[in-house]
């Protein structure tokens, strides 16, 4: 009797097996059965207890990111430099910045890499951004690349006359003019703009790239009047940061460049050797874009009216120096010229050169734009 039961048990128990696997397969035909697959596969994500906050922002251990995506990596100790690399993925940061390059595309981390702990701890957005690389399927689509704000820094103010031309006109009064007409200009075609300042007060050179840096801006534009002791100079020069200057360049860095005089205090710091390695990571960068928009800017400019075009030009301005977006500089014409310094105090003529400056702009952005930032 015994045998018996056992064998009627075998005989359902098949029967019940056969009935679970056609089930299981239907449900799997019409797509009603979950299961793992691997197109289903989601991206890794960090366990919540390897992230830590310092201040407002999210971070984690380098050798935790790392580990997470299987990353190798090397320290340069003497330019404090960290690169991340794997197949198909590159990635540069230093210490005390908070910028970086990705596969030679700069990325803002929201933070700075910083030392924490004795250990090297980086803001956890790296990881988002890793992951859209190594997982295409989330990366973000094509037309991310925008210029959406730029900061306008017209020149001088407040104690600071900067040059002054014939019949005592002032260069912080001419360009400040120049700048609210062209904040005007890209205002009314989409563009947040952003003035270092709007009346006739002192700001510090410092505080003018800070700004931009802070603001997130996507260009950085200072404008300014240029000064000689030959009378009869005249013409407009566009400017991006550079150590390789010519005389004149030189000689105009120095008087640029002695806005500083009137900074008041030491308040702020600047590690010459960090900001030379900060600098270095997003230099190549920068400074290409910075010539495509000074070429844009030029191109538009030389089309106004008895205007001389002396050229595009590098050089170490302070005001550029350290800004972590494309930055140029505009002499828009020699205050020390009388016929040019009459000019520049013409509202008419002033209108002309604001919209010539915003047309190069706006010609710069519509190819950055359609190039996904001159990646094709």
């Amino acid at each position: 009797m015994l045998k018996l039961k056992f064998k009627n048990q075998n005989y359902y128990s098949k029967i019940y097996a056969v009935i679970f696997i056609l089930t299981f397969c239907t449900l799997n035909f019409y797509g009603c059965a979950t299961y793992p697959r691997r197109a289903e596969v989601k991206k890794p994500s960090l366990p919540v207890d390897k992230t830590f906050r310092i201040g407002r922002t999210d971070y984690i251990y380098l050798k935790d990111l790392c580990q997470a995506y299987d990353l190798v990596w090397d320290w340069d100790i003497l330019g404090k430099r960290l690169t991340l690399y794997r197949e198909g993925l590159k990635i540069n940061l230093a210490i005390g910045s908070s910028l970086g390059l990705l596969n030679e595309q700069r990325i803002a981390l929201q933070d700075k890499v910083r030392i924490y702990n004795y250990e090297i701890v980086i803001p956890f957005i790296l990881s988002e951004e890793i992951a859209k690389i190594i997982f295409p399927s989330q990366r973000v689509p094509p037309g991310i690349y925008k210029i959406k704000r730029v900061v306008i820094d017209p020149g001088h103010g407040g104690k600071d006359p900067g040059a002054v031309g014939p019949g005592g006109i002032k260069e912080k009064d001419v360009v400040l003019d120049i700048a609210k007409k062209l904040k005007k200009f890209l205002e009314n075609r989409g563009i947040e703009v952003i003035l270092t300042r709007e009346k006739d007060k002192f700001v510090s050179l410092w505080r003018r790239k800070h700004l931009a840096n802070t603001k997130r801006a996507d260009l950085f534009i200072s404008i300014h009047a240029n000064s000689s002791r030959w009378r009869q100079a005249r013409g407009f020069e566009v400017y991006y940061l550079s150590d390789r200057m010519d005389e004149s360049s030189k000689a105009l860095v120095r008087l640029e460049n002695a806005g500083l005089e009137f900074e008041e205090g030491q308040f702020f710091t600047e590690n010459t050797a960090l900001a030379a390695t900060l600098w270095d990571i997003v230099q190549t960068q920068n400074r290409a874009q910075a010539i495509r928009l000074a070429n844009k800017i030029s191109e538009c400019m030389e089309k106004i009216d008895w205007v001389d075009n002396r050229g595009i030009k590098g050089a170490n301005f302070y005001v550029l120096r350290g800004a972590n977006m494309p930055a140029i500089l505009i002499e828009t014409g020699f205050i020390s010229n009388v016929i040019e310094s009459k000019k520049l105090a013409n509202p008419y003529y002033s209108q002309s050169l604001a919209e010539a400056i915003g047309e190069g702009i706006i010609n710069y952005k519509e190819e950055f734009e359609r190039t996904d930032g001159f990646t094709r």
